[in-house]
């Protein structure tokens, strides 16, 4: 394997165009202008589904994904099952969820070299939302999915997804590092799918 060591993170903006019913993104690069993906998203009252594209929405189909649950991911009280992705390089479907005993908000999911990753709240504000969790629960899943890390097996950090809460449009920012730089586009389609049943 080739030394990440000189490399710099790969930075992606993501743009939130939505309605009721399901939302557009837009996931520009570093320089906030070059469009890389697109994705469309609809939902009904038990599931959603949401296409990714790069480039624009004219561009290849990269992932088809879908899962049967539309609420908060966070309740314990709820099983929805995995979140499926379809993405079009990897020719088995790649499964996103939590396991019995994993902390909330933890999804795990396996990579194309077969090893095993997971996105999980950050720490910090995952002691905060606990604290609201029983008393607002639009405040328990806004405070919860405010930042993600996408870690590996040994907890080495691969990616984070940090939400922006005062811009209109703007969703987030995707952060890759180098060593996950070999699966981004799973990358940015687990991100969207963590992002998804909340926006």
């Amino acid at each position: 394997m080739l030394s990440t060591s000189n490399e710099r993170p790969t930075t992606l903006h993501i743009y939130n165009f939505g309605s009721v019913f399901g939302n557009r993104k837009i996931i520009k690069g570093e320089d906030k202008v070059t469009t890389l993906y697109f994705m469309q998203n609809t939902r009904g009252s038990m599931h959603w589904t949401f296409n990714l594209h790069a480039d624009g929405p004219d561009g290849p189909l990269l992932c088809r994904a879908q899962s049967s649950y539309n609420g908060p991911p966070m309740l314990d009280e709820v099983n929805h099952g995995p979140t499926i992705l379809s993405m079009t390089a990897i020719r088995r479907p790649v499964k996103m969820e939590r396991k019995r005993g994993a902390f909330n908000g933890t999804v795990f999911f396996e990579g194309p070299d077969h090893k095993e990753y997971r996105w999980q709240t950050t720490a910090r504000l995952f002691s905060a939302a606990m604290e609201v969790r029983a008393r607002a629960g639009r405040m328990w899943r806004h405070l919860s999915r405010s930042s993600c890390q996408c870690l590996d097996a040994e907890d080495a950090l691969i990616a984070t997804y940090r939400v922006t809460s005062m811009s209109v449009t703007k969703d987030g920012v995707l952060v890759v590092q180098p060593s996950g730089k070999f699966m981004l586009d799973l990358l940015v389609a687990t991100s969207l799918a963590m992002r998804t049943p909340n926006n």
